[in-house]
């Protein structure tokens, strides 16, 4: 017995120093993903290990590549493995280069746990790889962490031309005007994924389609290029104005009690009435195939003549309301349509004929 007991001992202490290697923790850095475009917001996780017998607290500071900074928000994130971490402290503030952790790691097979933090990257690397580096790392024990670092490149974003239109720029109402806009990869491992437009009234433009002008006043055009390797977006923002219709000419006949007026559209629908408090005393509408002046003119109901005739004075003060919706412009997916009818009203006085006098 005594002789079995020494040989397992002896056993046991010539296999004690591949034993003590074999059992270690270690962290290991990883990018979400790389490669990844500039000002784009990617993660940086360390993923920790335990094959000792004890719980080990682990403190490190992790350089991070050159150019890479945290995040904001930093967005810290734990996410258990095989064990369950304890965050202890986290020195990992929004635009820091570097990031200092505590982190307990009980004894688990396989990945413990990972801690993560959001990143961004301020410049290319040309396609070459950087990395990370570690510093002050230790336990609270005598066990020596063993780190790996992580890498990442970091692309230059894509190009984008915006043509047209240009920002400030005036139209009349229901003018046909198309976008123009380019977007191209500047690096040599990027590829475009897609670039569109998108107008304030929710309407995708793609380049080379007619831009919203059929409603009138102040449009923003925004253009996205989206990279297909880094995930990073390029924007560009442009603002223009969209006039609208005028009523020129307005005139109320005396003779016939008809409201006539001018004015200049495009392709469309006009919608003419004259209103004497709620009720609808004259309509018209008039279609206008292209662009051009149209004359309009609205004759009275008969409830509307026997009105004025009723009316004291010298006239009935009546309002004037013309609705305008224009043609929808484009085709298919690029058609565009009003988001509604354009209304002007105006006051004016329907002349009311002198009545004969009794003798």
């Amino acid at each position: 017995m005594a002789l079995t007991a020494l040989a397992t001992i002896a056993t046991v202490a010539a296999l004690a120093p591949s034993a003590l290697a074999a059992s270690s923790v270690t962290i290991k850095t990883s990018f979400e993903n790389s490669p990844i475009s500039l000002n784009t917001s990617d993660a940086v996780g360390y993923a920790f290990t335990n094959t000792t017998t004890a719980a080990q607290t682990v403190t490190f500071t992790d350089n991070l590549p050159s150019g890479v900074t945290l995040d904001s928000p930093v967005g810290t994130t734990v996410t258990n493995g095989t064990g369950s971490c304890t965050l202890v402290s986290s020195n990992a503030a929004p635009g820091a280069s570097s990031v200092a952790l505590t982190v307990t790691v009980p004894v688990a097979t396989g990945t413990v746990c990972t801690v993560s933090f959001s990143v961004v990257a301020a410049s290319p690397t040309n396609d070459a790889a950087i990395s990370d580096s570690y510093s002050g790392v230790s336990t609270a024990s005598s066990v020596t962490p063993v780190t790996t670092v992580g890498s990442l490149i970091v692309l230059s974003n894509p190009s984008l031309t915006f043509t047209a239109p240009t920002s400030g720029q005036t139209f009349s109402l229901g003018q046909i005007s198309e976008a123009s806009f380019a977007c191209a990869a500047t690096d040599p491992k990027d590829s475009i994924d897609s670039f569109f437009g998108t107008d304030d009234e929710g309407n995708q433009i793609q380049t080379g389609a007619p831009i919203d002008t059929v409603d009138p006043g102040a449009h923003t055009l925004e253009v996205d290029c989206y990279s297909a390797a880094g995930g990073g977006d390029v924007t560009q923002t442009v603002n223009y104005t969209v006039g609208s219709y005028k009523l020129t000419a307005v005139k109320e006949a005396k003779a016939t009690d008809n409201v006539s007026f001018k004015t200049l559209v495009p392709a469309g629908k006009i919608a003419a009435e004259i209103i004497d408090g709620k009720k609808v005393i004259g309509t018209t509408t008039v279609s206008a195939t292209s662009r051009a002046t149209k004359s309009v003119t609205i004759k009275l109901k008969a409830a509307g003549k026997k009105l004025v005739a009723a009316g004291k004075g010298k006239s009935l003060a009546v309002k004037l309301q013309v609705s305008f919706t224009p043609q929808a412009i484009g085709t298919g997916d690029e058609e565009i349509t009003p988001a509604g009818a354009t209304v002007i009203t105006k006051n004016i006085k329907l002349p009311i004929a002198k009545k004969a006098s009794k003798n």
